[in-house]
């Protein structure tokens, strides 16, 4: 365990070390794209990455999709929804047109970290062992923030961007990679009504043992929702383990409300999986055909 752990860490921490080595300032060149600090209610800030449709009408409601981690993928997922939607004007435009809403961090990549190491964990870290994600140590003091960050998108978030923009309340979705993957997961099973689209890209469900797949009736679906799983064949082992429990779990055989896609993808890993899997999440998941 010690060993497959530190061997996963340690590529991340020198990729997120040479891709951020400076602090992290967001100019966006997207199109139709503004930001906006805001407070969670201990006064921490985080920053709103809001892209707007291509053709957006101010008078039409649309869905909203959240994305997590957006001090790093606020290029790549609105430019993956960018590239799409433009394909789809030659395409007789198969995918809806969706909101998009980054949450980010305020600061550097130790801040970054330290964020996402809180507020994506359902639960203080319990493993007999202590290592860095990205410089901040996984440890009780560093982990478990979860509750409190579904607090902040319900009270501080969602009523930010509804009362600014006309939405549709019942698809709204999210988007998480890794940590944030297993945060979507655990929304999905502890707070249904948050959200109705999911896309959980290389979630980290190993957490403190896979504690998520301790209750399968869970996983049954009391709503309508529709989920995108990836995962890359050369991640570790430690990630994928639990996957075919986690996928089983969801089945829809006997899980008749949730509309489930996974996908393996040959050949990538933790990192190169992002793009290819959140091009094709986003057509799936968006699409006109899909079933709400």
């Amino acid at each position: 365990m010690n060993r497959s752990i530190f061997f996963f860490l340690l590529p991340l921490a020198l990729f997120q070390s040479e891709i951020f080595a400076q602090n992290h300032s967001f100019e966006s060149n997207l199109p139709q794209t503004v930001t906006k600090e805001i407070k969670n209610s201990a006064g921490k800030s985080y920053e709103l990455i809001i892209t707007l449709p291509p053709d957006y009408q101010a008078e039409k409601e649309y869905p909203v999709m959240y994305y997590l981690d957006a001090w790093w993928l606020r290029d790549l997922v609105p430019g993956c929804y960018r590239v799409k939607s433009l394909s789809n004007k030659s395409l007789s435009n198969t995918m809806l047109d969706v909101i998009l809403v980054g949450i980010s961090s305020v600061g550097n990549e130790v801040d970054w970290n330290r964020q996402r190491n809180m507020d994506f964990t359902p639960s203080k870290f319990n493993l007999n062992i202590v290592f860095n994600n990205g410089a901040v140590p996984l440890d009780k003091s560093t982990t478990g923030g979860a509750e409190e960050f579904i607090q902040f998108l319900k009270e501080k978030v969602f009523p930010t961007i509804e009362r600014e923009y006309k939405v549709d309340r019942s698809s709204r979705g999210i988007l998480g990679h890794s940590l944030g993957g297993l945060f979507g997961a655990y929304a999905y099973l502890q707070h249904p009504e948050l959200f109705s689209k999911y896309i959980l890209i290389a979630p980290s469900i190993w957490w403190n043992q896979s504690e998520l797949l301790a209750d399968r009736e869970s996983f049954i679906s009391k709503s309508l929702a529709n989920m995108f799983v990836a995962m890359g064949t050369e991640e570790i082992k430690m990630m994928k383990d639990p996957m075919p429990t986690f996928i089983e779990y969801l089945n829809p055989k006997g899980n008749p409300k949730l509309n489930l896609t996974y996908l393996e993808y040959e050949n990538e890993g933790h990192h190169s999986v992002l793009p290819k899997s959140i091009y094709d999440a986003l057509e799936i998941i968006y699409s006109k055909t899909q079933l709400d």
